[in-house]
């Protein structure tokens, strides 16, 4: 009934619509013009001397935009209004795409990094001073020079107490933390008080810290109590500091934020005409001229929007499910399908938390019998079937396969002995392994009694079915796989908010979670006990405070910990990748610490067939990467028809 009435709507949309083209084809010239160096739009403004000459907007080196992948066709044409939906006003799944302006940058192999707003950075001897080496001549979005005061306004900001700004994780070693120099205004110097070998990698991932880290001081200063008589506390700042929620806060990104309406209902983005990179022929980047991208929360209004042709190019905030509707639409939607990849080991992770309040869960959850039996009471193949029509692949839980850790032909390996271990569906083995640590005993109802004669008895927190349809089947597949092991299982559902305060603080006996991820050396958390979430909140609070919070990690979790300060410590890179291997062997051997479910899930990316170089295949799942920003969305282009 569902998809009869979503056809029958996306019919009546494509009807009313279908005469009114996305694209505004007087915005877009009907040839490559390889000799236009710039926007026409902006061609116009320096005639009228409204704004410099390009050659006076862009840095003396400026970033060339890198294309290594299937699916990029050409130099395009300047032009275009690019619309999408967004699911959340944070704008995280947009800035995925046209946030990513950092340091230093991933490649879009993700086997290394590249330059980014820096064009070099070196490390001394011993890993204890970091230099990068700025773009000379970069401007913020309103014209004013990008240099090292950013950074260094950042870091300030860090040490001083009187606001939630702190210091971040990669900048403290031993808990002391770096120091930052800035002897010109195109150098940065972070001296830390040991090696600290994978900063260039935290300033490479994701785009929450490039967005920390590039502050346009010129303009928060009027924000700043030391800077400003109008301002005795930092709430303003504070405020003013949302990039996503401030069109007057100047920007690095190839388009920068120039209307909010409503709250973040739609939001209006603009070429940046000082943006700093360019394509292969020198011309200033981004193609495209405006971004237009609204927030659509209910999913069966995405799949119409999608149909009727309202949307240009999709990456996120599309379901699996709805594959069909969305290839039984495209001739009329005027769009095509490229299949990229979650790189999930987990759709979702079965979550276990390690320091549970109740000190008899707390016993029984460390007890790798106990939750091998765990493991073994989950259905992987109806999990399959039911929520994602046998498309993924069950599985054991683990990180991203394509992450470069497993690259070589001995990661492959132990990868592929990780994804098969504690991954079988075998009731009867599971209620063995129980009676075997002295659960044997069962009350009236049938259900097993813990030691301390209660019947056991778990909460499974789970999203509701309005919020993510997928993990709510998952869990009630789970809920009867472990009540046939004898284990009473209450589903508990609150809304999305408390679901993640739980979570956070670590007020849980077990919550699902997707994971992927492709860097373990910046995103350690799957694997490392590194901060309080996942599998780990106590123990992870513990290490991220320095040892002032939480709980003292002892026996597995204090080796884990022990390799993951190794990491940190280790100059060779191939080395730091074998370490990882270790801890992952330890995941096998004394595992396992969070369950698997099914992984490997594709993700749909719709695009229309005006949009031009989208990669024919990436990865979607793991958002340290930033994909596809790391592929330079500012050279996809939209051609007349």
């Amino acid at each position: 009934m569902i998809i009869k009435t979503i056809r029958t709507l996306s019919c009546i949309i494509l009807l009313s619509s279908c005469s009114q083209p996305v694209v505004d084809m007087d915005e877009i010239s009907d040839n490559i013009g390889l000799e236009a160096m710039e926007a026409p739009g902006l061609a116009k403004e320096v005639a009228e001397g409204r704004l410099p000459p390009v050659n006076e907007r862009l840095p003396e080196k400026p970033l060339v935009a890198k294309h290594e992948y299937a699916g990029f066709e050409q130099a395009g044409v300047y032009g275009g209004t690019w619309h999408n939906f967004h699911s959340g006003t944070d704008l995280g799944a947009w800035k995925m795409i046209g946030a990513y302006a950092p340091l230093i940058r991933w490649n879009w192999a993700c086997t290394g990094l590249e330059p980014g707003l820096a064009e070099s950075w070196s490390f001394n001897e011993d890993g204890t001073e970091l230099t990068l080496k700025l773009r000379r001549g970069v401007r913020w979005s309103d014209g004013e020079p990008y240099t090292s005061e950013a950074f260094a306004f950042w870091y300030e900001l860090c040490l001083d107490d009187r606001h939630r700004y702190a210091p971040p994780v990669w900048s403290r070693v031993d808990g002391e933390p770096m120091t930052v120099e800035t002897p010109d205004a195109y150098t940065i110097v972070m001296k830390f008080p040991g090696p600290n070998w994978l900063v260039p990698l935290w300033l490479a991932t994701g785009f929450w810290w490039c967005e920390e880290y590039n502050i346009p001081k010129h303009f928060m200063r009027r924000y700043h109590p030391d800077y400003s008589p109008n301002h005795d506390n930092f709430v303003a700042f504070e405020k003013k500091n949302i990039s996503h929620r401030n069109a007057d806060r100047p920007s690095l990104w190839p388009w920068h934020i120039t209307k909010i309406e409503k709250g973040g209902f739609r939001i209006h983005l603009q070429r940046n005409p000082y943006y700093y990179v360019v394509d292969d022929h020198g011309r200033q980047l981004p193609y495209i001229d405006k971004i237009v991208t609204s927030l659509v929360t209910e999913s069966q209004v995405r799949v119409l929007k999608v149909l009727a042709g309202d949307v240009d190019c999709q990456f996120r905030d599309i379901e699996l499910r709805d594959l069909s509707l969305f290839m039984e639409g495209r001739e009329q939607g005027d769009y095509h399908i490229k299949m990229w990849k979650s790189a999930a080991g987990a759709e979702p992770a079965v979550n276990l938390n390690w320091s549970d309040n109740d000190p008899v869960l707390r016993t029984l959850i460390r007890n790798q019998k106990f939750r091998k039996a765990l493991a073994l009471g989950i259905d992987r193949e109806k999990c399959n079937a039911i929520a994602y029509r046998g498309l993924l692949k069950p599985q054991a839980d683990t990180v991203s396969e394509e992450a470069w850790h497993f690259i070589d032909k001995e990661g492959a390996a132990l990868f592929e002995l990780w994804k098969n271990t504690d991954a079988e569906f075998n009731i009867e083995k599971g209620n063995r392994l129980l009676d075997e640590i002295g659960l044997s005993g069962r009350d009236e109802d049938g259900y097993r009694l813990r030691p301390d004669g209660q019947r056991l008895s778990i909460v499974l927190d789970t999203p509701a079915s309005a919020l993510i349809v997928q993990e709510n089947d998952i869990g009630l597949i789970i809920a009867g796989g472990w009540e046939a092991l004898g284990i009473e299982v209450v589903i508990f559902t609150p809304p999305g908010a408390e679901l993640k305060l739980r979570r956070d603080l670590g007020e849980f006996t077990v919550h699902l979670h997707g994971e992927a991820e492709m860097d373990l050396f910046t995103y350690p958390d799957w694997v490392f006990p590194t901060s309080p979430r996942y599998w780990h909140p106590k123990v992870g609070k513990w290490y991220e405070s320095g040892g002032e919070k939480g709980e003292e990690p002892t026996g597995v979790m204090k080796e884990l910990l022990d390799i993951y300060d190794q990491i940190k410590q280790e100059k060779d890179l191939q080395k730091r990748h074998k370490l990882v291997q270790e801890a992952v062997k330890l995941h096998i051997d004394k595992g396992p610490f969070h369950l698997g479910t099914v992984g490997r899930k594709p993700m749909p990316v719709i695009i229309k067939n005006y949009f031009h170089n989208v990669p024919d295949e990436g990865i979607l799942g793991p958002w340290a990467i930033v994909a596809p920003g790391i592929s330079f969305p500012e050279q996809y282009y939209m051609d007349a028809r």
